[in-house]
């Protein structure tokens, strides 16, 4: 992973639409590696607090965990156990790499469906609303993102070829900077009273990766968040996240918690703002 968040990759020097941004992926290892222990150690913590919140699978996805735990070793990652029921080699999976990790698998019909993860920071979403699922309705709630992108993606996920690496990059504001943003979780919301160092930018690193053996899609997300008085520190990121967030539809806003924070935020990015960094 980067040192640093690549500003002119994750800010579309566009109006706001939603897009793939999709790019080749060529160091695996490295993303799957622990870069913080503390964020381990975080995910260690809420597994152990309640399990099922964060991790379950359907039974179809059993050849598909035990193929990623032999690929998670074939990387290097250190697993701490591997027992002998499938929920505890997807607890050990869950415990032993930073980021989180879900699995998408065609059914008969040969649409993809989540079938399984173990997903300790959401942003605002829980797997278990999910499981099961098509994409066309995990994506649901993003207003317009299925008329836009909802067949791309299913012919994406049919044609990926096995072993090939996929990353994308996707980006929120949130008022916190707590990783664990699951719909359970009390949290404070972006409003138009927000202040500039109450402002964060959350990350998510996306990774795809089709598993050779049983065809199912490993999609990783690695979590990183930043404040926004980094972006401000760039002139040419802050204004393209102030064109991005002007520009959003007021449902797309809406859905992304942004709605009245929005004119607050564009002028902490253009300058506009009474308070600094």
């Amino acid at each position: 992973m980067n040192a640093h968040p690549d500003w002119n990759r994750i800010l579309a020097d566009s109006d706001h639409r939603w897009a793939m941004g999709l790019a080749r992926h060529d160091s695996v290892e490295n993303y799957f590696a622990v870069e913080n222990v503390e964020v381990l150690y975080e995910r260690q913590r809420w597994l152990t607090e309640d399990f099922e919140l964060y991790a379950d699978m359907q039974p179809v996805c059993e050849p598909i965990l035990e193929e990623t735990l032999q690929f998670a070793t074939s990387i290097g990652t250190r697993l701490v156990a591997h027992e002998s029921t499938s929920h505890d080699g997807l607890r050990v999976l869950g415990e032993s790499w930073e980021p989180d990790f879900a699995w998408m698998f065609p059914g008969d019909d040969g649409i993809h469906r989540l079938v399984g993860g173990v997903v300790c920071f959401p942003s605002s979403w829980a797997l278990g609303d999910k499981l099961g699922r098509p994409m066309s309705e995990v994506h649901a709630p993003v207003p317009g993102l299925n008329e836009s992108l909802g067949r791309q993606i299913e012919t994406f996920l049919r044609k990926l070829e096995p072993g090939a690496v996929w990353r994308r990059e996707n980006w929120g504001l949130s008022r916190d900077a707590n990783r664990n943003h699951h719909t359970a979780k009390h949290r404070r919301r972006l409003d138009a009273t927000v202040t500039i160092n109450e402002v964060w930018v959350r990350l998510e690193h996306q990774l795809l990766l089709k598993l050779p053996r049983t065809h199912g899609v490993l999609f990783g997300i690695r979590v990183e968040i930043v404040p926004l008085c980094d972006v401000i520190a760039i002139p040419h990121a802050a204004a393209r996240m102030a064109r991005l967030l002007a520009t959003m539809s007021e449902s797309a806003a809406n859905y992304k918690g942004l709605l009245s924070s929005r004119e607050s935020v564009v002028k902490m990015l253009v300058g506009d703002s009474v308070t600094f960094c």
